[in-house]
This record gives C-alpha cells, structure tokens and sequence, in this order.
C-alpha cells in the first residue's frame, strides 16, 4: 500500500496553531522515500515558515506557476520547498538561504526527541521543482497584505 493519500483540503494542526490550506496537495505521510522529481534531479532546499510558507505556495499554485514537493515539519512549523540547485549558488538563493539537501530540522533544547510526523506536501503535477523567484515574489505579497490596524482619532 502506498503512504500517499489524497486531500481535498488540508489542515495541519501543529500544538496551538492551525495553518488551513485550500488547495488540493497529495500528502505522503512519510518522510522516506523521497518523492519524484526528487530521486532524479539536482536540487536543493528553500526553509520557509509555516506562515507565510504555505498561502504563498498556494498562491503560485493558483497563478498557475511551478511547485514542487514541500517537506513540511508540523513541530517546528516549518516548510522545506525543493528548488533547483542552482539556485543556491544565486543573489535570491543566498539572500533567502537556499542551502543544499539538507532536510533537518532545527534542533533546540525543547525538541531533543526530534522531528516526528514530518511529511510531503505534493502538488497534483509534482514533476517540477518549485521557482524560487516565484515563491519569493509571492512570499512578498502574502506578507504586504496582511490587514493593518488603523486607529482613528
């Protein structure tokens, strides 16, 4: 049986916070083995936050652009995205901190059992790797429209 189900849509409850997503992922519920394009392509790893991490993704997901699979840490509410290698050696890359394959998870003193029920986001044409420009720029309109409090006088 394969550890890949299929959702309508998702919530990920991590402790006290929910991140509620509208698009409709393939989950793999476990870490191992790496999903493809993963097994055969060069890439490497986009650490994002849970928030703004995800809207951002769904967002270019909706504007039609290129995702693909996304590691995501419910106990550190965390989000490891799949981009070209390249990318890494970039302005964006360094500026973001693109770094290899490297999939671990923060390690501190509250989580020293380690990262458990980790799994793999996968959009539904999983074949490419995730734009890293895309996501940055998408990543940057999540945050400018989050509401501001206005006080009037």
């Amino acid at each position: 049986m394969s550890p890949v189900i299929a959702v309508a849509h998702a919530a990920l409850a991590v402790r006290n916070v929910t991140s509620a997503t509208t698009y409709a992922w393939w989950v793999q519920l476990a870490e191992n083995p790496l999903p493809e394009p993963l097994t055969e392509r060069e890439w490497a790893v986009l650490p994002l936050a849970l928030q703004p991490g995800l809207p951002a993704l769904e967002a270019l997901l909706y504007d039609g652009g290129h995702v693909g699979p996304v590691l995501c840490c419910p106990r550190h509410r965390q989000l490891y995205v799949a981009v070209a290698a390249e990318s890494r050696r970039s302005l964006d890359g360094e500026r973001l901190g693109v770094r290899g394959r490297d999939l671990s998870c923060p390690f501190d003193a509250r989580h020293r059992g380690g990262c458990d029920g980790r799994l793999w986001l996968l959009p539904s044409d999983p074949r490419h790797l995730t734009d890293l420009v895309a996501v940055a720029d998408r990543m940057f309109r999540v945050r400018s429209a989050r509401p501001v409090a206005v006080a009037c006088a």
